[in-house]
Order: structure tokens, then sequence, then C-alpha cells
């Protein structure tokens, strides 16, 4: 996380900062700077009201009323829109579990091979705008696949064939996954991936549902 992030405020929506320095700001500024700040605001509201109801003399002038109020009003905007960053944080920390648990039901051991532990995300930086419009876990392993065997030219894949994502070949022993709609193949673990994030055949763009 750099400086410029950090000054931003940026810090703030991230659960899941990798650096010390961040992750003990964001705790400190969600577990004790804004509660204390709301107690400390919502006391010195209470303060001001009951002296103008029962000891209006105590306000030396007009000047210093209108400053409290003023300086109250600040407390306020300040803990809406920290109020509203946490919202947002967590919202966003929702949206990387959902996804989380969204990567382990697809995840076995030939993805963790080729792409490794892709169901741990460490920040909500890792999801892409359009994570959600894809196919879910259950369309995904719903879509017929097949092991590359000694048969492969039986299922019309060549020796030279390859997967268009990895661009590795597509060798005995891998996991296979033909799209129905376009006949494109490619390896499981990647193709799988790819349509969790869309619906679209990556090469030809047409949509795997059939229905899109």
């Amino acid at each position: 996380m750099t400086t410029a992030e950090m000054n931003s405020g940026d810090f703030l929506l991230d659960l899941r900062p990798k650096n010390t320095l961040p992750r003990l700001l964001a705790s400190f500024t969600w577990l004790c700077v804004l509660p204390l700040f709301i107690i400390w605001t919502l006391v010195g509201t209470k303060w001001l009201w009951e002296t103008l109801q029962q000891t209006p003399s105590c306000v030396p002038t007009a000047t210093h009323l209108w400053f409290s109020i003023f300086w109250l009003a600040l407390c306020y905007v300040w803990i809406l829109i920290h109020g509203a960053l946490g919202a947002v944080a967590w919202l966003l920390e929702r949206r990387v579990r959902r996804a989380e648990v969204d990567l382990r039901q697809i995840e076995d051991a030939d993805s963790i091979s080729r792409w490794g532990q892709v169901s741990s995300l460490q920040t909500y930086r890792s999801l892409s705008a359009n994570f959600r419009t894809g196919l879910s876990p259950s369309e995904i392993t719903a879509l017929p696949s097949f092991y590359c065997s000694a048969g492969l030219h039986e299922a019309g894949v060549g020796e030279d064939t390859e997967c268009p994502i990895c661009l590795h070949a597509l060798k005995t022993g891998d996991t296979a996954r033909e799209l129905g709609v376009c006949g494109h193949m490619f390896h499981r673990s990647c193709i799988d991936l790819w349509l969790l994030r869309s619906a679209d055949c990556p090469l030809c763009k047409r949509c795997v549902r059939g229905t899109c």
C-alpha cells in the first residue's frame, strides 16, 4: 500500500491490509477513534442543549454559541463520512467473502497446481468489477468435462491442441472442458475461473448459457 493510498483514506476501505502500519491505523480508527468520537460528540451536544435550556447565561456571547454549533455540525459530518466509509468497507469485505466461497467451490488439485490457491483473496482490489456477472459455481460444475486420455483424437483433440487461456497443450491426464455452445475446448481449471467472472466464451464471446 502506497503513502498516497493511505493519505487518501483508502486504507479504511480495506479490512485486510497486509502491512502492519495500515492494519494498526484501520483497527485504531474503527475500534477506538470512531466510537470515542461519537460518544464525545453526543455528550457535547447534550451539554450544549442542557446549557441553553437551563443556564443560557453561561454562554458568554452569540459568537461562542454559533461557534459551538458549527463545531458540533462538523463533528457530525465527520461521523457521517466515516460511517459511510465503514458501510462501504463492510460491503466490500462481504463481497470478498462471497467470492472466496465461489472460488472454493470450483477449486481443486488441478487448479491449485496450475494457478495456486486462488480462493484466498488478499484485498477487495483482487476482485474484478464484473466478478458476479459470470456463471454460478453450480452452473460451472454442471458443464461437461472429461479427462484427456490416450483417445484424444476420438474426442477431437489433436496432439498440438492447446488451451487458449494458458496456452499450454492439452496433454494426457489433463482435465478439459468443452463449451457446448461453440465447441471451444480449455483446461477445466482455466475456463472455470473465467466463467466465474464472465458467462461468455473467451474466444468467440458467445454466451455459454445460450440465453444471454
